[in-house]
């Protein structure tokens, strides 16, 4: 009985250690995001941030689309980026 309680314990207790992990990993990716979109002024940071919103919306439009074609079985094709595809430059280079 005591084995089955210290066990349960242990396995309580690297829960909770992978939960508060989560929720550090969490937070500096909220950190990240943020200073990512930064631009110095309130203003401009928001406007980047709501295009941003609004590219992952459209995304998720994409997604729900091509869901719903396999789903009834419709044909699609999926177009990758070439060998030579570069992300796009979103900010100036930091020297």
């Amino acid at each position: 009985m005591a084995r089955t309680q210290r066990a349960a314990q242990r396995w309580a207790e690297q829960r909770a250690e992978q939960r508060r992990q989560r929720e550090e990993e969490d937070r500096q990716s909220r950190v990240m995001v943020i200073t990512e979109f930064d631009a110095g002024d309130a203003q401009a940071t928001m406007h980047a941030l709501a295009a941003e919103i609004l590219r992952y919306r459209c995304c998720m439009r994409q997604l729900a689309d091509v869901i719903g074609w396999t789903s009834s079985g419709a044909p699609f094709g999926l177009i990758s980026p070439g060998p030579h595809w570069r992300p796009r430059r979103t900010s100036p280079p930091v020297a």
